[in-house]
């Protein structure tokens, strides 16, 4: 079970003020007339694993609707049942993953879910060729497409060998349809050494950069240090924005930058010693990975970058349950992850809103607190990482005149939904808002 030892800090009806005549200083300000840079749907992604114990994308009505209009595209491993042989059936590429669903039920399951496809195929140049010529030349396009996964893990691991591998592949697929999109490597974790010689070998040709990172590796480590460390995406994202630039700076403004996976952890790890943790369980079944999915989005969508959870259904590494669960959580309930992310894609049975087209300046001096906002809607993500509540007088500016509220803090289940805390009347250009420590909050405006 998950342990809910956190005090209630206010009641839910004082949760949300309005401001008074004699407005205090403001601790958030948001300026919805400064963009800061556009917001693609597809910042908010993830990973389609063919894991799910029979319940998949293809054929659960639940499953679809937790996730139909959330994502802007979503990731697919594709391979055919018989490597080099394209009469075979094309199936899911991952280790253990049903391959008795087929590729192209797949690929429309995705479109219907309003998302687009973006699929993994082999680093064989006649492999992925065919593939491309399967789904783009029979009725059932994909866009943009990975040439394999994690080869830093296989093989010989050098960058040099799969750049090669990768140069013949994105030939063989673009000779097919020049109109794709290609890229990889597809690297573990953010191995800089690896991106920049791959880059320095096919930085002339890759169409993005895709790289893997998660909160904790080998071991668990503290709430404290996981939610530390989400600044890492950020830089992390700098850091391969500025090897594009320095590698090849004549396309640098061509090349994207993805993360293919990401969750609070890669791996099911017990409860470290020596840790004032909330609960026991392994990170990605508490509700630490809400605070931890909310803060790695909201910094991808200020980095610029696309990011995927890893993955709709994989036990802990899902946003869904996949099997019924000890702490009294059933088959597609949220998973944390699915909470955190929720907050920038809406959540099913929620009025959470997406995040907006356009990013606007925000800032905070509340400690542990982190700000993002929107325009087109008007969305403000606060997340409160620290264990200590603060008030928020958020400074909105003219042209709004009131704000739906949704918060999750940790005084429920990690499944449970976040709550509705009303509407709440903008009074003077601000509006006041209690942060629970810790918690994510979203105000609508209109």
């Amino acid at each position: 079970m998950v342990r809910m030892c956190l005090p209630v800090v206010v009641v839910a009806l004082a949760a949300v003020t309005t401001a008074t005549a004699h407005a205090a200083a403001a601790t958030v300000t948001v300026d919805f007339g400064t963009v800061v840079r556009a917001v693609p749907a597809d910042t908010f992604s993830a990973a389609i694993t063919g894991y799910g114990y029979g319940s998949y994308l293809t054929n659960d009505p639940q499953h679809q609707a937790m996730l139909t209009g959330r994502y802007g595209s979503m990731r697919m491993h594709l391979t055919y049942a018989r490597p080099g042989d394209p009469t075979s059936a094309i199936v899911a590429g991952g280790a253990g993953a049903d391959t008795t669903v087929s590729g192209d039920a797949w690929v429309t399951s995705i479109k219907k879910a309003g998302a687009q496809p973006v699929l993994i195929v082999p680093e064989d140049p006649v492999d992925a060729a065919n593939l491309v010529r399967h789904f783009n030349q029979g009725g059932n396009p994909v866009g943009r497409w990975i040439v394999g996964n994690e080869p830093d893990t296989k093989g010989d691991k050098l960058a040099s060998s799969y750049a090669a591998r990768f140069n013949a592949t994105y030939d063989a697929m673009k000779a097919v349809d020049p109109a794709i999109s290609v890229g990889g490597p597809a690297v573990s974790h953010p191995r800089m050494d690896y991106l920049a010689e791959f880059l320095s070998l096919s930085g002339s040709r890759t169409d993005f950069v895709d790289f893997h990172k998660y909160g904790a590796g080998e071991h668990a480590v503290c709430d404290v240090k996981l939610l530390a460390d989400t600044a890492q995406w950020t830089s992390d994202v700098s850091a391969v924005r500025a090897l594009i630039a320095e590698t090849v700076p004549a396309r640098a403004d061509r090349i994207g930058i993805q993360i293919g996976e990401t969750n609070s952890d890669w791996g099911i790890h017990p409860d470290p010693p020596g840790c004032d943790n909330i609960g026991t369980e392994p990170v990605q079944y508490r509700n630490a990975a809400i605070w931890w999915g909310a803060s790695v989005f909201g910094r991808l969508a200020e980095a610029g970058a696309r990011g995927y959870v890893y993955g709709d259904k994989n036990g802990a590494l899902g946003l869904l349950y996949d099997r019924p669960h000890e702490n009294g959580a059933g088959v597609n309930e949220r998973m944390p992850v699915y909470q955190g992310v929720g907050f920038f894609t809406g959540q099913q049975g929620t009025g959470l809103a997406h995040f907006g087209t356009s990013l606007v300046k925000s800032a905070t001096t509340l400690p542990d607190v982190e700000v993002y906002a929107s325009d087109n809607p008007k969305v403000v993500v606060l997340v409160n990482k620290g264990m200590s509540a603060r008030n928020a007088v958020i400074s909105v500016g003219p042209g709004v005149s009131r704000g739906a509220v949704y918060q999750k803090d940790g005084n429920t289940v990690s499944y449970a939904k976040p709550a509705d805390l009303g509407t709440v009347t903008v009074s003077g250009g601000q509006v006041t808002v209690s942060l629970p420590g810790p918690s994510v909050t979203q105000l609508v405006l209109t």
